[in-house]
């Protein structure tokens, strides 16, 4: 997914956020409504994108915390894995590599919600 959203700009990344529930999933996970991406998005068309994937940095490092606080063994996605592949890695498939640690996270996470139920 990570390759997919660099090569259209966001786009990808946008819809999934929209027409795939993930917003809403994000915000059942972390415990509180977060700033809608197509908000951030809009804001990062002025900022070079930064501001859309410093919000993606900000809910990775909410979903680290989270997973430490399920007793979830990493590694995790984070702030700095996010912000930081996404920006140095980029020459080295950094935004995929961001992503996929995200998601694994996630996943994670969901798992262990769901094996609690």
């Amino acid at each position: 997914m990570g390759f997919i959203d660099f090569f259209t700009a966001g786009l990808f990344f946008l819809l999934y956020m929209l027409l795939g529930g993930l917003q809403d999933e994000l915000d059942e996970i972390i415990g509180r409504r977060t700033q809608r991406y197509w908000v951030a998005y809009l804001l990062g068309i002025p900022t070079a994108f930064i501001y859309p994937l410093v919000w993606m940095a900000r809910i990775a490092e909410e979903l680290k915390a989270k997973a430490i606080d399920l007793g979830i063994d990493g590694p995790y996605t984070s702030w700095w894995h996010m912000f930081g592949w996404n920006t140095i890695g980029l020459p080295l498939m950094g935004p995929a590599i961001a992503t996929w640690r995200f998601f694994d996270t996630l996943n994670k996470i969901e798992k262990k919600l769901n094996e609690s139920e």
